[in-house]
């Protein structure tokens, strides 16, 4: 993972691991393949030393099910595993309730830091399989309009709701797969169109006029941003991957700001104390950048 040399460099207060963090899928009951996925990257993470804290969120395959969502029946040992590997305290609220979701505050010179960490897989209902795969905005998934189906579970939109309220200075949410995104078949939120809707529509009467989402998975990067009914500015950036580039053609993205970058790749939140500002910035693996946005 040379990738990581560049990152060190920069010198981060804190590093966001938005999942698929190690490829472990497992069907056997004793989760052989994620625990020793997990071994693994335990001895490249001690080898590599890292000198920043590190704040993580799961996506399928460290859930232990390729796009799998609630009928993963060994979701209960994966979370385990997942608890373990990142040393969450025994006290934290991911150890008492159902999923992986939480809040993470930070304070940087007087400005408060809202990070929302999503569980995209814990409480989600099935998917629509595609009925052409492979094909240009069909590849995997349709959107399905049931609008009885969840992406978060009722738990965890009541709890998204109730964070959402809160008066902070910056809020960025986290998703293991794309929000905003829309014109491919892959996994994203609009697999669930009501469900994405709702989550805008959820952000157009919250108290911060530019939201900012980080969102992963896709083996490529990008920059998305919608405006909300009420004009306010929703921006989305997917990093992916930070070790496993895919060529694949460009795709369509009606709401996507400029190409996708599908090499190695990494992303970076700066803030600006003299600007009182906040930059967002996707970075290749020379740490040069690639598309960014500022708050």
């Amino acid at each position: 993972m040379p990738i990581f040399n560049t990152i060190k460099a920069e010198g981060f207060d804190l590093f966001l691991m938005m999942g698929d963090n190690v490829y472990g899928n497992s069907k056997s009951e004793d989760l052989k393949e994620l625990r020793v996925a997990y071994n693994k990257q335990k001895q490249n993470f001690d080898k590599l030393d890292f000198d920043f804290p590190i704040e993580a969120i799961w996506d399928d395959n460290d859930y232990g099910l390729g796009d799998g969502g609630k009928e993963y029946n060994l979701k209960e040992k994966s979370k385990e595993l997942f608890l373990n590997f990142w040393d969450i305290p025994t006290n934290d609220p991911r150890r008492q309730r159902n999923g992986l979701y939480h809040e993470v505050l930070q304070n940087y010179n007087g400005k408060s830091i809202q990070i929302l960490f999503l569980d995209t897989r814990t409480f989600r209902d099935n998917l629509k399989p595609t009925d052409e795969k492979g094909a240009v905005g069909k590849e995997r998934y349709l959107p399905f309009p049931d609008t009885s189906l969840t992406m978060l579970g009722k738990e965890q939109w009541q709890w998204l709701a109730k964070k959402i309220s809160k008066s902070v200075d910056y809020r960025i949410i986290i998703s293991s797969i794309q929000i905003l995104a829309l014109g491919h078949g892959w996994e994203c939120w609009n697999n669930l169109p009501h469900e994405r809707q709702r989550f805008i529509d959820l952000l157009d009467k919250s108290n911060i006029n530019h939201t900012v989402l980080l969102s992963g998975d896709r083996h490529r990067g990008g920059h998305y941003q919608l405006k909300t009914k009420s004009n306010k500015i929703i921006s989305e950036m997917t990093s992916s991957s930070l070790n496993v580039p895919y060529s694949n053609p460009e795709e369509p993205g009606p709401l996507r700001i400029g190409g996708t970058y599908s090499k190695e790749n990494y992303g970076v939140i700066q803030m600006y104390e003299s600007k009182d500002s906040l930059s967002v910035m996707l970075k290749n693996i020379k740490g040069e950048v690639i598309n960014s946005f500022k708050l």
